[in-house]
């Protein structure tokens, strides 16, 4: 009987799938006006970022301000080693695995919001409006009933891309740059500002997410004075100065996860330095997560 149950216990595990780790590198970034607009942002931006990404080679890719046709996004995902895209008006997603569009959603967002499956993570690509912190928090009420329902099915999703509000997590950061606070009153009409509550960035919208819960994994990795992810020089001559530049770092792209997928978090990376300096105004913001991948033996 004993020998009996050993070889059962035998085929059982090499008959089992095994679970291999593999880690995925994601990425999120804004591309300001589809790269676009060279008489303001200069020439040759298209190249430098598809060249640039060729370099990180992430598996997967958020994108924002996605001004470009279908074609030209296959064509430089496809550059940068990535087969597979998926676009929703100005955001889009690509990666190297299969990616399965389970919805795409226009109604009650600004930009719109873009739902997909790759290496199966559910992913939600977000721009949120840059208007006005009411306009954000209504659309972050109405991001967190559609991930509400996804949680019912699975742990392993990610809220990534521009969400234009501020997190009580880098307070410090805006203490420390008082003239981020008096550009925006500067800008305020009627004594109000739409980014402020009061003196202070507004909150609400990053805590709205916070509380769902989902977790800030930037937070985690990185330390308040280096998690600048806007404005970069490239503004410089535009609409913002030199000296305005360097004392105004916002930081409003972010990686969100589910509890359990932010336990697989192992890094995460703002690329806030000189080589993505011209690119864009915002800096390209990157997670590696370490999940499970079954392979089953011959």
């Amino acid at each position: 009987m004993k020998t009996l149950r050993a070889v059962m216990l035998l085929t059982l595990l090499f008959s089992a799938p095994l679970w291999a780790q593999e880690k995925i590198k994601v990425m999120s970034y804004n591309v300001l006006e589809g790269l676009g607009n060279a008489e303001s942002y200069g020439e040759g931006r298209h190249e430098r970022c598809v060249n640039w990404l060729s370099e990180q080679k992430a598996e997967v890719i958020a994108l924002q301000e996605l001004y470009r046709s279908e074609a030209q996004l296959a064509a430089d995902a496809k550059a940068w080693g990535h087969p597979y895209y998926a676009k929703a008006g100005p955001i889009g997603l690509t990666s190297k695995a299969p990616i399965e569009v389970i919805k795409t959603y226009k109604e009650g967002f600004w930009h719109g919001l873009l739902h997909c499956r790759t290496y199966g993570i559910d992913f939600f690509v977000v721009h949120l409006s840059p208007a006005e912190w009411r306009y954000r928090r209504r659309e972050a009420e109405r991001i967190k009933g559609i991930v509400d329902s996804v949680k019912q099915t699975t742990d392993r999703y990610v809220l990534l891309g521009d969400f234009n509000a501020h997190s009580p997590f880098d307070a410090e950061l805006y203490k420390q740059h008082p003239e981020l606070i008096e550009k925006y009153k500067k800008g305020a009409q009627h004594n109000s500002s739409p980014n402020l509550a009061g003196d202070y960035p507004d909150y609400s919208v990053m805590s709205a997410f916070y509380s769902f819960p989902l977790i800030d994994v930037t937070e985690r990795f990185v330390p308040w004075y280096n998690r600048k992810t806007f404005p970069s020089p490239i503004l410089i001559g535009v609409w913002r100065t030199a000296g305005n530049i360097g004392r105004t770092p916002e930081r409003i792209d972010y990686i969100l996860t589910s509890p359990e997928m932010s336990l697989k978090c192992k890094g995460v990376t703002i690329h806030n330095y000189e080589a993505t300096d011209f690119i864009s105004d915002h800096y390209p913001i990157e997670g590696v997560f370490e999940i499970e991948k079954a392979n089953t033996s011959e």
